[in-house]
């Protein structure tokens, strides 16, 4: 077999920095946009409902090219989306607007003129841009199809046991997909929140048998 010449191997590399800078740049300017809505609502500059209006078009936006650079990776165009794609995609970004208008209550609730910090409100929307990865992971178990992907644990702190297990594995995309596992994931021990684990194209060997069992998030008590 050929050995890859050395412009070839760094030709790779500065693609794989390219593209890690365009990532950090995007979820950047996610949470700048976010950012600015939940400080314009806490100043009292707008309503309520057009902080509702301006995460809407916020989220929409970014998940949307979260999912665009995802399925990039596999070389999948956005115009090359299947329906179940689409609806992926769809559902994923939908679901991000349950708790808005709980969330625009508590700012107007700890505004500024009413004595409340900015920050733990600006946390608070940060969940919101955890979501970019989400997005991008679970288009790309969707385009990479049998595409071999590793689980790569990110630098949390302390990481779940979830996260742990996972963490090296090597399977097709289309199994993780099978199994319903990927980062960010509200079926991890640590409920995918806080997760900056990704899945990362690999020519490694595949990890041998099925994927482990996950342990879940807590169950709420009654």
């Amino acid at each position: 077999m050929a050995t890859p010449s050395l412009t070839f191997v760094m030709n790779e590399r500065l693609a794989q920095v390219d593209a890690w800078i365009d990532h950090t740049k995007s979820i950047s300017e996610f949470r700048s946009a976010v950012r600015s809505e939940v400080r314009r609502l806490w100043l009292g500059e707008v309503t309520a409902f057009s902080f509702y209006d301006g995460m809407i078009f916020a989220i929409t936006r970014h998940l949307t090219r979260a999912w665009k650079e995802g399925a990039k990776e596999c070389g999948v165009n956005e115009d090359e989306f299947s329906d179940s794609e689409l609806r992926a995609r769809e559902n994923l970004i939908n679901s991000q607007f349950v708790y808005l208008l709980g969330f625009a209550d508590d700012i107007e609730e700890n505004s500024k003129a009413s004595g409340g910090l900015l920050s733990p409100l600006f946390d608070r929307a940060d969940m919101w841009v955890r979501r970019y990865d989400e997005a991008k992971n679970q288009a790309k178990v969707m385009a990479c199809g049998d595409r071999k992907l590793k689980w790569v644990r990110g630098s949390t702190a302390n990481p779940c046991s979830d996260c742990s297990k996972l963490n090296g594995r090597v399977y097709r995309a289309s199994v993780w997909q099978r199994y319903g596992l990927r980062p960010q994931s509200h079926s991890l021990e640590c409920g995918g929140w806080r997760c900056l684990c990704t899945l990362q194209p690999t020519d490694e060997p595949m990890t041998k048998g099925k994927p482990p069992g996950l342990k879940g998030p807590p169950k709420k008590k009654r």
